[in-house]
């Protein structure tokens, strides 16, 4: 994601950042709860499950150590499309979206950048439920 940035961009987004720290089995984000930040995870592994239309939940993702996650809600205003939860010892850096507006007031390229990361990340969340499906 941070390839899309100018130097400029990348120092305004870093500045924005709270770390947070999270144990195995811990929840980060909810499917269907509303969202208002997004996060870099910074050190360990996290789970990503979907529900299908059984309303069972469908591991998409497993996201590792640089991976990026909750731009959905936080682009879209949407609900959470995701429940992750921590497998390993995290932390993750947080984006919450006031400061992200801030940003994008100086710098609109990183919202652009944001959306192109998200319409990728909603394709592979389609296939993988369509190659978990039994």
């Amino acid at each position: 994601m941070f390839e899309g940035f100018t130097e400029d961009e990348l120092v305004a987004v870093i500045r924005g950042l709270k770390l947070l720290t999270f144990e195995p089995g811990d929840i980060l984000v909810t499917e269907g709860a509303a969202g208002a930040s997004l996060f870099i995870l910074t050190t360990g592994t996290v789970k990503a499950f979907v529900k299908d239309a059984r309303g069972e939940s469908v591991k998409v993702h497993e996201l590792a150590e640089g991976s990026f996650f909750g731009e959905i809600s936080i682009l879209t205003g949407r609900p959470r499309t995701a429940t992750l939860t921590a497998a390993t010892p995290c932390e993750v850096l947080e984006l919450d979206k006031a400061t992200l507006d801030g940003i994008t007031q100086s710098h609109p390229n990183v919202l652009e950048v944001l959306k192109r990361f998200h319409e990728a990340r909603a394709q592979d969340t389609v296939e993988a439920i369509i190659r978990n499906r039994p």
